[in-house]
Order: structure tokens, then C-alpha cells, then sequence
């Protein structure tokens, strides 16, 4: 896990990362607290895990999202992840949206 601290050493923001097989890594719960939301704290916080991704010779990273959250869908396409698939599962009342990118 990875945290952005503020400057006050509070955490506005975090994610962690799995590695998998075929140089592939997943990307889970890249989040910022909403006071900072539009400040690129996310912004950064990709950034960098695309940073350590690449040290840790991945190729690949996914990440999977809240299918209907088209903001957020755009929000990581516009880095240049492409929607690879979607999966509904009966323990969650939204659809699973699939995004990839090659690093």
C-alpha cells in the first residue's frame, strides 16, 4: 500500500498493487479523500504506481471499477486504459467494469 500525505501528515489518498502472473500487476483502491478530489492528488498517486510498476518489470497493469461510474471510467481512460470487459455478480448491486493498460 502507498499513501500521498498532505503537508500537514495527514493521508489524502492511497492505493496498493498485486502482483499477478504474466508481468501483469492490479491496481486496487486508488482513492483520494473528497476535500481533494480535484486537486491531482489521484493524478499523482497513478503516476507514481505506474513508477513501480515498471521498476518491478510489469508490462501490464489493470484495474476494475464500478461499471456505471462513467466519470471514473473516463477519468482513467484519458490515461489510456482500455475497457476490456464487464462481469455482474450477484453480491454487489452494481456491474464490474475491466480496464487494462500496457506500460
Amino acid at each position: 500500500m502507498y499513501a500521498y500525505y498532505s503537508y500537514n501528515n495527514e493521508i489524502i489518498g492511497y492505493y496498493s498493487l498485486k502482483l499477478l502472473d504474466n508481468n501483469t500487476c492490479e491496481l486496487n483502491n486508488l482513492c483520494v479523500i473528497p476535500q481533494h478530489i480535484h486537486s491531482n492528488v489521484g493524478k499523482m498517486l497513478l503516476n507514481d504506481a505506474f513508477a513501480r510498476i515498471r521498476k518491478i518489470g510489469c508490462s501490464k497493469v489493470e484495474v476494475s471499477i464500478v461499471e456505471e461510474n462513467r466519470v471514473l471510467r473516463k477519468w482513467y481512460e484519458s490515461f489510456g486504459f482500455v475497457h476490456t470487459c464487464t462481469k455482474k455478480f450477484d453480491f454487489f448491486p452494481f456491474t464490474c467494469g475491466y480496464m487494462e493498460k500496457k506500460l
